[in-house]
């Protein structure tokens, strides 16, 4: 996984692709010093995928939710708490498909 930081510590952009299509991987490693932790991220798949991007739990697969089609995006927030990156995995239907992600806190 490629990712760059903000220089102001404020934002992460990366990118994520599964190397297996129906293993879920987490978008990405935990961090013991918190710097996986964001306020929101936006998820958007990328333009020259071949199928579709699962976003969920570690138990995300084609058969509990709907997918990203090359281009969408979804972004998910929150005002109370944290979203630890860790914990959101991704699953494809095509293995090397994949997101860009942009995270801020």
């Amino acid at each position: 996984m490629a990712s760059s930081v903000f220089s102001n510590g404020l934002g992460l952009a990366g990118k994520k692709t599964v190397d297996a299509a129906g293993t879920a991987e987490a978008l990405m490693s935990a961090a013991t010093d918190g710097s996986d932790h964001y306020r929101s991220v936006t998820l958007k798949a990328l333009a020259a995928n071949a199928g579709q991007v699962y976003v969920g739990g570690s138990d995300v697969a084609s058969s509990t939710n709907v997918g990203l089609d090359a281009g969408d995006s979804i972004t998910l927030s929150s005002s109370t708490k944290m979203l630890n990156l860790s914990d959101i995995y991704l699953d494809v239907g095509t293995n090397d498909d994949g997101v860009d992600f942009y995270a801020l806190r």
